[in-house]
Order: C-alpha cells, then sequence, then structure tokens
C-alpha cells in the first residue's frame, strides 16, 4: 500500500484551537498524504472520502490512529463523528452487513479515548492561558510585525490603491489607459475534464476525451483580470465568433476553491451562479463583471477565506456521452506576490483593444464598452 521502506513520519496536531472546517479537511489531507508516503492517490475534496476511496484505512496502525487523534480532539464536531464512524468500521463495512458488538465497541472505545484526550488538553489549555494573559500586550504589538500570510487581512487576488479622480469629468469611469493585462493573472483554458455518464461518483468516471468534442480545442482561449470603473471583470478572449457560441462560468474562490461569486455567460443548459454585468463585448471578447471581495469573507457553513484565485471555465456540450466536458483555467498568485488588477479606462461606446499575449491564433480583439457598466 505504500511506496518505499523508510520509517512513516506522521505529523502531530499540536494542543490549541478547534479547527474550523476548512482547517480541519486541510490537516486531514496533510495527515494522509504522509501515511500514503508517496503512493499515487485520486485526490478528493471531503478527506474521509478521499480515504476510503483510495483504502486508505489499511494503513491506519494502533500507533496511525493514536497520532490521528491529536487531529480528531481539534475538529469540529461534524467532522469528528465522521472519522469516528469510518475509523471503528463504520458506513464501509456496514455493505456487508450490520456491525458486529465488538465492531461497536471499538467505536465507544475510540470516542471514550477522544473525550479523554479534549479534557487533557482543555486542563492544558487552562495552564496555558494564564500564562499568556500577562503577554497580550506584547504579542498585540509584535503581531503587527509578523511576515506574510501569518497576518493578512486581504486576498491574493486584489485591486490596486485608489487613484485621485479629480479633475476626471464624471465618475471616473474614463480613469486609466488602455487595457494591458498582466500575465501572472492570465490564464489559457487548457486543463480538459470529462466525466462520462453513468452511476458511481464523478471521480470514477473520470476520462480524456478526444479535444475535437471540446469545439473549441484547449489553449484557443485565454482569459485575464481588469478593473473599470471599481468593478472587477474578466477578460475572455477566443475564436472569432466565440461570444455567440460558447458557454462560460467564472468564479472567484477561495485557496480551498470556495466560490465567493459565480457568474455564467452564453447558452448554457445548466446555468450556475448569476448573469454578469457586460464590461465590453466584441467579436472575440468579452468582459464578465465579477465580485472580487477585498478582505476576509465569512463562509455560510463556517469559517471565512479569501478571494485567493478566479476559476474560468468553457463549458462544452458533452450530449448523451459526457456528464461534464470542460475547459478550465485558473488565475491565482502567491501570498505576498505584488500582481494587482490592472485598471483600464473609457467611457460607454469608445472602442478598446483587448491583447492577452500568448501562441493562440487570436491574441486579442476589440470591443465596444458596454453601456451596462455604472
Amino acid at each position: 500500500m505504500r511506496t518505499g521502506t523508510d520509517p512513516i513520519r506522521l505529523p502531530h496536531a499540536s494542543d490549541g484551537p478547534m479547527f474550523s472546517y476548512a482547517e480541519a479537511d486541510e490537516a486531514a489531507h496533510r495527515f494522509l498524504a504522509a501515511l500514503a508516503q508517496g503512493r499515487q492517490l485520486r485526490y478528493h475534496a471531503d478527506p474521509v472520502e478521499h480515504a476510503r476511496r483510495n483504502s486508505l484505512l489499511l494503513l491506519f496502525s494502533p500507533s496511525a490512529t493514536e497520532v490521528f487523534k491529536t487531529f480528531l480532539t481539534r475538529m469540529p464536531e461534524s467532522r469528528r463523528a465522521a472519522w469516528v464512524e469510518l475509523l471503528s468500521g463504520g458506513v464501509s463495512s456496514e455493505v456487508f452487513g450490520p456491525l458486529t458488538l465488538a465492531e461497536r465497541q471499538d467505536a465507544d472505545r475510540l470516542a471514550k479515548g477522544l473525550v479523554e484526550a479534549r479534557r487533557r488538553f482543555v486542563v492544558n489549555a487552562a495552564i496555558v492561558l494564564a500564562l499568556i494573559a500577562g503577554a497580550v500586550v506584547g504579542i498585540g504589538i509584535g503581531y503587527k510585525a509578523l511576515p506574510g500570510d501569518e497576518r493578512r487581512t486581504a486576498g491574493t487576488i486584489r485591486f490596486a490603491e485608489i487613484d485621485d479622480f479629480s479633475g476626471v469629468p464624471g465618475t471616473g469611469v474614463a480613469a486609466g489607459g488602455a487595457p494591458v493585462a498582466d500575465p501572472a493573472l492570465t490564464v489559457a483554458l487548457t486543463e480538459a475534464v470529462a466525466v462520462l455518464v453513468g452511476d458511481g461518483a464523478p471521480e470514477e468516471r473520470l476520462t480524456v476525451p478526444p479535444f475535437d468534442r471540446f469545439g473549441y480545442p484547449p489553449g484557443s482561449m485565454r482569459a485575464s483580470l481588469f478593473e473599470y470603473a471599481g468593478r472587477g471583470y474578466v477578460a475572455v478572449v477566443g475564436p472569432e465568433g466565440f461570444v455567440k457560441t460558447a458557454c462560460l462560468r467564472v468564479s472567484v474562490v477561495t485557496e480551498g476553491l470556495r466560490p465567493l461569486d459565480t457568474v455564467t455567460y452564453g447558452p448554457c443548459v445548466n446555468p450556475v451562479g448569476r448573469e454578469p454585468v457586460i464590461g465590453c463585448l466584441g467579436k472575440a471578447v468579452v468582459l464578465l463583471g465579477i465580485d472580487i471581495p477585498d478582505g476576509e469573507v465569512a463562509l455560510p457553513e463556517g469559517g471565512s477565506g479569501f478571494a485567493d484565485a478566479v476559476r474560468v471555465q468553457f463549458l462544452a456540450d458533452g450530449g448523451a456521452e459526457y456528464e461534464l466536458l470542460t475547459l478550465r483555467g485558473t488565475i491565482k498568485v502567491p501570498v505576498g506576490s505584488d500582481s494587482v488588477i490592472p485598471r483600464f479606462g473609457g467611457a460607454p461606446g469608445d472602442l478598446v483593444s483587448i491583447d492577452l499575449g500568448g501562441d493562440s491564433a487570436v491574441r486579442g480583439s476589440d470591443c465596444i464598452i458596454g453601456a451596462q457598466v455604472v
């Protein structure tokens, strides 16, 4: 089940506050990756499903389970319950019949062990809290000097600071020069994803289709980010006429690909999200308005996230053979990057040229700024 013969070095979770759902899943994935020790795995966003579908439960020895308990004690109740059930033989084993009394007792022992571990954590936390109380002021001052991601308050996809619009006619719509794409915020739609029609989990029906099934070959569409009149836009450039026939979906997502805003444009069978404001439209380019939050956003399921990436998809017609047929590209920059969304100007009705570079047959196109833009 593992590759190599080196001893497994499993990560431990140190004492601390409860994980958010995203933090709990990320920690579980790190543990599973260490446990598999280089084995080729089929990734699943849900770590419980990831462990089940890759048969990783076979690697949970008693010692590995004890280490994993350090993570379980800090997980939200629903996440902890799912892992306890899985590790005690629930769900998947019940395919072969109800659990035996011994298996139920194993589950009880695991749950009691977690309660005891949590009780020890509470006692230790109370002692640590008393020590920390006297240093709160100093920590607060030092926190301001912390580098990087430890104190970030904005996503990696962000706007430039607001310019002084004084002396510019109107409301600032005309502020800025011609559109100039930032290569760091530009991507080609080359990631082909296809899911066959059928039963079972979608991950089990992934396939590699012939490129001619997409209608537009991978790489023939490119996308980049712009700012116009205080709003974020995704420019999509492609073959002439694609703006009338292609179904496009754009999402602003967190680091864990949790969508914060999604828009759908074109003749789509199953539109997701909302209709976008059209910022500019030409024969081979369209600008789709998208909401890109500046700071931290609270998530409905709990926790929070930042605007860390923009995913752009062309959704092809899969016919009777494919449940999903799409070409994707993700615009993402690392934490600490100095890339900001470039601003351009002009008034409604002006003709502007969008050039996203690249080696594709269509590098860019002219478009007319739409009257919908406010």
